[in-house]
C-alpha cells in the first residue's frame, strides 16, 4: 500500500508538473509564432520601401544578410530614382583598390543603365592615407558647385597627388570658383558629412574599402566583375 501510495503521489506530482509546464510551453509557442509573424512582416515592409534604399530589409540568401544602410539627401548619387538596384559604396579616394572598384561600378552602370542607382559615401582611412580626408572634403566642395562626379574622377585618377595644393588646382582645372572652393575646403565645411559617413560605415560593419552594399547585400573589396553581376542578376530576378 505504501508503494502504491508513493506511486500515486508521484503520478499526481508528475501530472501537476505537466500541467504547470503546459502553460509555459504554450507561452513559448505563442512567442515563437509572434516572432515569426513579425519577421515576415518586416520582409513585407522591406519589399514595399522605396528603391532609394532608406530602409532595406530582407531575408538571408547565399550572399549574406541584408543590411540597412542609412542614406541622406546630401549623399552624392547618380542613376534612376526608379531603379531596382540600390548600390551604396563606401570608398577612400587614396585607396588603389577603390579606384579599381570605381571602374567596376562604372561598367555596371553601363550594363544596367536603368536598373542601378549609385550612392557614394566617404570612408577615408586616415591612418594609412593621410590625404584621403581632405580629398573627401574637396569632392563635397566641388559638389556644391555642381561638379562632384567630375572632381570625384580626377581624385581617383590622381591618387598620389592629393595634397591641399593639388586639390585646389583640380578645382581650377574644372572651372570652379576658386575663392568659394578654397574657402569651403579650408573651413572644412563638410566635415560633419564626412564624419557621419564614417560613423554610418562603421555601424553597418565596414572594415575596409571599397565596401559595396547591393540592395543591402554586403560585398567587401574590389571583387571580380562577375561576382557583382551574379548578385545583381539574382536581385533583378527577384530571388
Amino acid at each position: 500500500m505504501k508503494t502504491s501510495g508513493k506511486k500515486g503521489a508521484t503520478e499526481a506530482s508528475s501530472e501537476q508538473s505537466a500541467q504547470q509546464g503546459k502553460p509555459k510551453q504554450e507561452s513559448e509557442r505563442t512567442e515563437n509564432i509572434v516572432a515569426i509573424a513579425v519577421f515576415i512582416l518586416l520582409i513585407i515592409i522591406g519589399a514595399a520601401i522605396p528603391t532609394r534604399g532608406f530602409g532595406l530589409l530582407g531575408k538571408t540568401i547565399d550572399y549574406g544578410t541584408r543590411i540597412r544602410v542609412p542614406l541622406e539627401n546630401s549623399d552624392p548619387y547618380i542613376g534612376s530614382d526608379s531603379a531596382r538596384i540600390v548600390l551604396v559604396v563606401f570608398s577612400d579616394y587614396s585607396c588603389p583598390n577603390c579606384a579599381v572598384g570605381e571602374e567596376t561600378v562604372k561598367a555596371l552602370m553601363k550594363m544596367y543603365p536603368d536598373d542601378i542607382i549609385y550612392f557614394f559615401k566617404n570612408y577615408p582611412l586616415r591612418s594609412i592615407h593621410p590625404n584621403a580626408y581632405n580629398a573627401a572634403l574637396a569632392a563635397l566642395c566641388a559638389k556644391e558647385q555642381g561638379k562632384f562626379w567630375e572632381y570625384h574622377d580626377i581624385l581617383y585618377q590622381n591618387q598620389k597627388a592629393q595634397s591641399v595644393e593639388y586639390l585646389k588646382a583640380y578645382a581650377v582645372e574644372l572651372g570652379l570658383d576658386p575663392e568659394q572652393f578654397n574657402s569651403c575646403l579650408e573651413s572644412q565645411k563638410y566635415k560633419s558629412q564626412v564624419d557621419n559617413d564614417i560613423k554610418v560605415g562603421s555601424s553597418v560593419g565596414v572594415t575596409g574599402t571599397p565596401a559595396f552594399f547591393i540592395n543591402g547585400i554586403y560585398v567587401l573589396g574590389a571583387r571580380p566583375m562577375d561576382e557583382f553581376v551574379k548578385v545583381i542578376e539574382s536581385e533583378l530576378e527577384g530571388k
